[in-house]
């Protein structure tokens, strides 16, 4: 186990090295080379355990947080590039470090719900998206915005239609004893 955000993202290129779950694609379709993350680290917040990574034959730029707690910690590793933001956990223990896709999950429905409940969502399209469009998106429709500080994740939108909507904050997801909780701006305890 670690606190240190560089040591996270070495263990995790270390037991992926052809970047797992997080579908690192680079423009050459070579592997990641073991320096990848010393390389590649832009901005290194080692004390807050925040980190920002980018290359330019990735095709992707990254951003990392860590959230500890007793028994380890999640490693946040969310990816942007193109019209796809994506986002994978992955959980350290004293077993060490695995992807844990159920760590933290918003469905479509979860992510209407949080357009709804920040009345970003209307009928018509008039003061916020349709439903149907939304539905219908081809990729994601929130994305997140992980902490240089402290445990709360920021949801925001990731649709452009109406144009108004991009990057509205939708709620977030605050990490508590050890796991990720869902709040909307309206109930602020969604799950």
């Amino acid at each position: 186990m670690t606190t240190n955000i560089e040591t996270a993202l070495r263990h995790l290129f270390e037991r992926y090295p052809d970047g797992g779950p997080l579908n690192i694609g680079r423009d050459s379709g070579d592997p990641l080379a073991p320096d990848f993350v010393a390389k590649s680290l832009k901005v290194r917040d080692v004390p807050n355990g925040y980190a920002t990574f980018e290359s330019p034959d990735l095709i992707a730029s990254f951003e990392a947080a860590l959230f500890k707690n007793p028994t380890g910690y999640h490693l946040v590793i969310v990816a942007s590039g193109g019209s796809v933001n994506d986002f994978t956990v992955f959980r350290c223990t004293q077993e060490g470090l695995t992807a844990d896709p159920a760590a933290l999950k918003i469905s479509t429905e979860e992510a209407i719900q949080l357009y709804a409940d920040a009345g970003l969502l209307s009928a018509d399209g008039k003061k916020g998206a349709e439903r149907k469009t939304l539905e219908d998106w081809a990729g994601t429709i929130v994305t997140l915005a992980l902490p240089r500080k402290g445990r709360s994740i920021v949801i925001k939108a990731d649709v452009e239609e109406p144009p108004s909507l991009y990057g509205k904050k939708l709620g977030t997801v605050d990490y508590v004893d050890g796991r990720f909780v869902v709040r909307s701006l309206k109930s602020k305890a969604s799950r």
